[in-house]
């Protein structure tokens, strides 16, 4: 049985993150033109979801991560997003970041302790996965990882 590593997608469990402009994944970052787009994540696919966004003229990008660096990020990815981010660019980096809360025009940005509100068309959560752990026990299976160790949440 091999389920994958993403499971299905980590919800942020913040109020009005079941509206329609919300997606734990980036099918066509060109559907978007003219837009305030948040991106939230620390890990390769948000960052890599956030450059190709911000890639598309007109789309203003915001990349939200709760920590104060990327400590899981390719080196690849970590220099293509500081460039990606310089002065004057579409995409902003916004660390010490938490998404508080999601409304049809707007949303609540907590940074660094402070709440800020922002203009917003549509949000893209990168926050991992929740593997069906507990169903597959129930079933008699153990769950590893493909080093052969136990695994105790979300790979």
């Amino acid at each position: 049985l091999c389920l994958g590593r993403r499971g299905t997608p980590r919800k942020l469990k913040v109020p009005g993150e079941d509206l329609s402009k919300i997606s734990y994944k980036l099918i066509d970052p060109a559907q978007h033109k003219d837009e305030d787009i948040l991106v939230v994540g620390g890990g390769d696919s948000a960052v890599e979801a956030a450059m190709a966004i911000a890639a598309v003229n007109g789309n203003r990008v915001m990349l939200s991560y709760r920590k104060d660096a990327f400590g899981r990020i390719k080196k690849g990815n970590k220099i293509r997003l500081e460039e990606a981010s310089g002065k004057g660019s579409s995409l902003k980096v916004v660390l010490n970041s938490n998404l508080k809360e999601i409304r049809e025009d707007d949303l609540d940005l907590e940074v660094d302790g402070e709440l800020v509100a922002m203009k917003n068309d549509y949000v893209y959560i990168f926050a991992g996965g929740e593997l069906p752990n507990a169903f597959l026990k129930s079933i008699g299976l153990q769950v590893e990882t493909h080093h052969g160790k136990p695994m105790t949440g979300a790979a």
